[in-house]
């Protein structure tokens, strides 16, 4: 029994499914910004409520705080979730989410520190701060799976396609034959676009060298596809056939440059490329973060220090600390995990513009 195609219903039926899902990520969205907006300012007006000595009830301020935090966390799960499906393929999505994340999370350092040692207020008062950087670590847990997986499509896109269609003016509509070769690193005559019938009768194949090392080939060059065509004779030897390699004359240095990095089998060798340069850059920042890890963790302690110090400054409290202890080891291996999670993100796009735009 045959299958039919999708019929007209069945177009605007799938059409008005996807719009339904953009409705309803847009009332994640935006409910979950509200939500973590109002649960944020009662929390803050909670904590100078009881920052200082009151007779309000600490019980109920204890038990809204708790409410608070849920309503917080769920907010920022919202914001987050809603935002990626509305987002996605945006650039800075993933670095706007893991700001806030830690805006959120690193709130207490902005707030100057006017909560006693010890009393039920004091708790009270920690505890609604707590609660915001609650909210901060779930939004911090969807920013960076937002990342990961980017850079994971990303890299999957990449190593398939290369560079973008549009950029490969010369040999666009070539197809790949039966018998093709992919040699990773190979030479141009190793790639899959290279052509049995051309390659036997191509004279940088017989040179054992390749097109884009001479800055001639069969994609750019009609004389080397004119010589395949009309079945003309190459010699075996090496040196002879470098005599017979046809070099244009009348095209400058850049022009045959061009001309290279934007031909379909240069292009298939640059995804080799990337695909040798991806695992490559992870092994180097798993390396990085094995060998260096302790001092890493100490420069993300004295960075916080450091913003301390300038929050200080900046709030007429430079006599007072808020970090009177040692900070703690899960703030700085999150913090260290969040810049290596950045510095690798930004990592991948150098390779990316190197090997796909700047063509090294």
């Amino acid at each position: 029994m045959s299958r039919r195609p999708p019929s007209g219903d069945g177009l605007r039926a799938e059409e008005t499914f996807f719009q339904f899902l953009e409705a309803v990520a847009r009332f994640v969205f935006w409910g979950g910004l509200l939500a973590s907006l109002v649960s944020i300012g009662l929390l803050v007006y909670t904590f100078v409520l009881f920052a200082a000595p009151n007779g309000a009830d600490p019980d109920r301020a204890a038990a809204n705080v708790e409410i608070l935090r849920k309503v917080l966390a769920a907010g920022a799960l919202s914001v987050g979730v809603g935002s990626a499906y509305l987002f996605w393929g945006e650039e800075v999505l993933g670095a706007l989410l893991l700001i806030g994340a830690a805006l959120l999370y690193f709130a207490p350092l902005v707030v100057p520190l006017l909560v006693g040692d010890s009393g039920v207020a004091a708790v009270v008062a920690r505890a609604s701060l707590g609660a915001v950087q609650n909210g901060g670590v779930f939004l911090g847990l969807v920013a960076v799976a937002v990342i990961v997986l980017d850079v994971a499509q990303r890299m999957r896109l990449r190593a398939m396609y290369g560079a973008k269609a549009d950029a490969l003016r010369y040999g666009r509509n070539v197809g790949k034959e039966v018998d093709f070769q992919n040699v990773f690193l190979g030479k141009c005559w190793q790639l899959p676009y290279c052509r049995k019938f051309v390659r036997e009768r191509c004279p940088i194949y017989h040179a054992q060298t390749t097109c884009w090392r001479e800055r001639v080939g069969c994609m750019c060059e009609e004389d080397v596809i004119r010589g395949a065509m009309e079945g003309r004779p190459v010699p075996k030897s090496q040196e002879e056939a470098f005599r017979l390699i046809p070099y244009n004359q009348k095209l400058s240095a850049e022009a045959k440059a061009e001309r290279c990095r934007a031909c379909v089998i240069y292009n298939e060798r640059q995804k080799h490329k990337y695909r040798l340069a991806v695992p490559m850059l992870f092994v180097s920042y798993g390396a990085l973060v094995a060998l260096f890890h302790r001092p890493m963790l100490g420069g993300v302690e004295g960075l916080i220090r450091q913003l301390d110090r300038v929050i200080g400054i900046a709030t007429y409290r430079e006599g007072q600390r808020l970090l009177t202890e040692q900070v703690p080891f899960v703030v700085q291996a999150l913090l260290l995990a969040c810049l290596l999670v950045v510095a690798l993100a930004y990592s991948l796009k150098l390779v990316e513009f190197l090997i796909f735009k700047a063509k090294l």
